[in-house]
């Protein structure tokens, strides 16, 4: 956003100022002021008149009169003004308060400017937003700063930045960063923008130093003053050499808070990761907050920039309501594809747009990983069912391909290639473990199934050796082995709480709680730490996604990074159940493949989050990033060998960046030469909520905070608190001046006052 300074902001100022004085005794000398008085009224004593026919001669004439009179007042007001001006000299007076003033003598001021760019800030419902505003308020600090003053100009959002590179006193490239300034977006963290202006304001010379901050007051965006953020902020003025003062401008709107909203949340996908036969699910919320009771809006989907027109949805919302809505909708292309939900216009345009990326593969690739020595592909083998479920790709069209082969023979190249391992009757293997931790982290998904056949010396842990950051991935004891054939357990249908188990729960559509499982490894989780540490924050909970009927756990998930990771402790071999032979089998295991994996790169992300591109077809020595602003962005290469990977980290913005590959070599048949990401910002400024008065006050006690109504009074307050100019030597050039002038006054007086005579003619 851009915008230019007022060429007559100069006019805005007023050249107020004040006048002080250092020795105040001195102003008795005033007193003074009557010795010209008295000394008048006592030359004008009367005597007795007598008439004196020869003395007629002598009498000055009326006009002459005149004039000895007002050069006699004349005389007396400058010998007044003689004795009052030495007496303000000697009181020494200064003067300070003027803009003008510092201009001519100035004293350098250390300025941090901090413009709230949260999205309410875009708020266009009344001429300029207020984004706009604060821009403006900017360049005319900036035009009545002196050459010896320095600023500094913080863009405060969720994470704040530095626009210039440290306090300079060229406003020339202040001005610069301000026409490049991104457009408002996301949260602004007020109290991090201040704690980061008070850091440089600590490091500066300058004996007066003072934040400025423009903002619409949006409440959100301030913390309360009792909260803990606060203390950082507050230790680094009070141990500052010279006082930091802070002032905010209200560039807002005082009826922001009156205007009706609609806004779309974030967008949910049923799957991740999708194939191109297969259909997915978007959903999302909208909400509605306003003066009226209730509103209307159009909802529009669309899908790679087209508008799916007969998708739109008129929504009717009361005052505080939220409602669902969703998509079902398939892709016939593999590639990268985006959605879109929109609402009509309103004047937040700031959260009316959300976006999300979705994979489609023409088919997901996984592989089945047994143990050393296992049999393959027989009918008795771990592996049979499991290769077998997804149908057979070289006779017909398949959604996910599955290759097996043995532990020891897993290498990068096969951990690259599958979006999902299944660990059956896993040995422990150092070397290969910590392979897989790094494949689970980037996205990958694994699951761990412990059939009849695994050897396991109870009670232990189910891998031993995986271990992450001290923990266990697997965090549970197996107990002992269950086996009973004649009094087999089933699948508690209402334990499934997982999003790719709940199509299962109802058993008018699924099979899959008739199943009789007759084996399986009685298993206990183990308790997680209460308070877990920052290495720890890896790993998400272990939860229990199933039960058997008698509360045994079925199956256990954990979030491991970006990916997932699921442990199945009894087998899907046709042994030890008879979930194979069920017509739930197929779409159960489709299920757990489609809601397990992710993409090879997180393409849906958090504002501020970085983008991380993995595996890409090829490594080019640079790689560009177009953001939503058509801005170029670098992302910088992370790690070295087949485990590189691109971190781009300015993210500051929400909407979608395009990753461009550049390969040398020539695209392989569906390979992508642009690679979507998108980026959302929170909702939580749609609510539009002022301070109120007493959260003003509030701030004025705890914080020394002042409000004021624009660039002009706040130069006006660095000027007035400037050291000032002391103007004794002025008064007494006009001393000076008056003596002169008394001079040649008196002189005056006396070479020409009696030269005009009236001579009476005779009678």
């Amino acid at each position: 956003m851009m915008s230019l300074p007022d060429p007559d902001s100069e006019n805005r100022y007023h050249f107020n100022m004040t006048i002080s004085l250092l020795n105040l005794g001195m102003m008795f000398g005033l007193l003074a002021v009557a010795v010209p008085i008295i000394v008048h009224l006592l030359n004008r004593r009367r005597f007795d008149v007598v008439e004196w026919g020869a003395m007629q001669f002598l009498q000055l004439g009326e006009k002459t009169r005149q004039k000895i009179k007002i050069s006699d007042l004349l005389l007396l007001l400058l010998r007044m003004a003689l004795v009052a001006i030495l007496a303000m000299t000697f009181a020494r007076p200064f003067v300070q308060g003027s803009v003008y003033l510092r201009s001519l003598y100035p004293q350098p001021i250390d300025l941090v400017i901090v413009i709230d760019s949260s999205y309410s800030m875009g708020w266009n419902g009344n001429g300029p937003t207020p984004h706009t505003k604060a821009i403006q308020e900017c360049h005319h600090l900036l035009d009545q700063l002196t050459p010896v003053d320095r600023v500094a100009i913080i863009d405060a959002r969720s994470r704040p930045r530095l626009l210039t590179p440290a306090p300079l006193t060229d406003t020339a490239t202040a001005r610069l960063e301000l026409e490049q300034l991104q457009r408002p977006d996301g949260m602004a963290n007020l109290t991090a923008a201040l704690t980061q202006a008070c850091e440089l304001l600590t490091q500066s010379y300058s004996t007066r130093r003072d934040i400025v901050v423009l903002t619409d007051r949006q409440s959100i965006s301030w913390a309360p003053v009792t909260d803990a953020s606060w203390s950082e902020f507050l230790k680094l003025r009070s141990s500052a050499a010279v006082p930091i003062g802070v002032t905010a401008i209200d560039v807002g709107s005082s009826v922001i808070d009156q205007v009706n909203n609609f806004r779309v949340e974030r967008l949910e996908l049923s799957r991740e990761v999708v194939n191109t036969q297969s259909r997915i699910q978007i959903s999302t919320k909208v909400g509605y907050d306003g003066e009226q009771q209730a509103g209307r809006c159009e909802l529009f989907w669309s899908v790679d920039g087209q508008q799916l027109s007969r998708e739109t949805e008129e929504l009717d919302l009361e005052a505080g309501e939220t409602t669902v809505a969703d998509l079902e909708t398939s892709f016939a292309d593999p590639g990268s594809h985006i959605i879109t939900a929109s609402l009509s216009d309103d004047p937040l345009p700031g959260d009316n747009v959300v976006s999300v990326v979705v994979e489609v593969l023409d088919d997901i690739p996984i592989t089945v990983v047994l143990p050393e020595g296992a049999a393959q592909n027989t009918p008795d083998a771990d592996d049979f069912f499991l290769t077998r479920v997804f149908g057979n790709p070289d006779l017909q069209d398949v959604w996910v391909t599955v290759k097996s082969i043995l532990m020891p023979d897993v290498t990068d190249k096969h951990l690259q290639e599958s979006r999902l391992l299944v660990l059956v009757n896993p040995s422990p293997d150092p070397a290969t473990w910590q392979r897989l931790s790094k494949y689970i982290e980037a996205g990958g998904a694994v699951v761990v199934m412990l059939n009849s056949r695994a050897d396991l010396a109870t009670p232990q842990t189910p891998v031993p050796p995986w271990i992450l950051n001290d923990q266990p991935l697997l965090p549970m004891t197996v107990e002992s082995k269950f086996s009973d054939p004649d009094n087999p357990v089933r699948i508690d249908l209402t334990s499934l709480n997982s999003s790719w188990l709940e199509s299962f729960k109802d058993n008018s559509r699924s099979d899959i709680g008739d199943a009789l499982i007759s084996s399986y490894w009685k298993t206990t989780p183990e308790s997680a730490p209460t308070e877990p540490s920052p290495e720890t924050q890896l790993l998400g909970p272990t939860s229990i996604l199933a039960r058997f009927d008698n509360g045994d756990p079925a199956i256990y998930g954990r979030d491991v990074g970006r990916g997932k990771l699921l442990f199945i402790p009894f087998g899907w071999d046709g042994t030890d159940s008879d979930l194979v032979r069920l017509r739930g089998f197929l779409p159960l295991a489709h299920e757990m493949v489609f809601g397990l994996c992710r993409s090879t790169s997180q393409r849906n992300i958090d504002l501020d989050e970085p983008i991380l591109i993995q595996q890409l077809p090829c490594q080019p020595l640079n790689l560009e990033v177009l953001g939503p602003d058509d801005k170029k962005l670098s992302a910088r290469r992370v790690g070295n060998g087949e485990s590189v990977t691109w971190k781009m980290s300015e993210t500051s913005l929400s909407g979608i960046y395009r990753v461009e590959l550049d390969c040398q070599t020539a695209p392989r048949e569906g390979q992508e030469s642009s690679l979507p990401f998108s980026v959302f910002a929170p909702r939580e400024e749609s609510k539009l909520t002022r301070l109120s008065d007493e959260e003003i006050a509030a701030f004025q006690e705890s914080l020394e905070l002042k409000w004021r109504a624009g660039a002009a009074e706040v130069m006006q307050d660095l000027s007035s608190a400037s050291g000032g100019l002391e103007i004794w030597p002025l008064l007494l050039l006009i001393v000076t001046a008056f003596l002169v002038i008394e001079l040649l006054l008196t002189r005056r007086l006396v070479q020409g006052g009696h030269h005009q005579v009236e001579t009476n003619p005779s009678p």
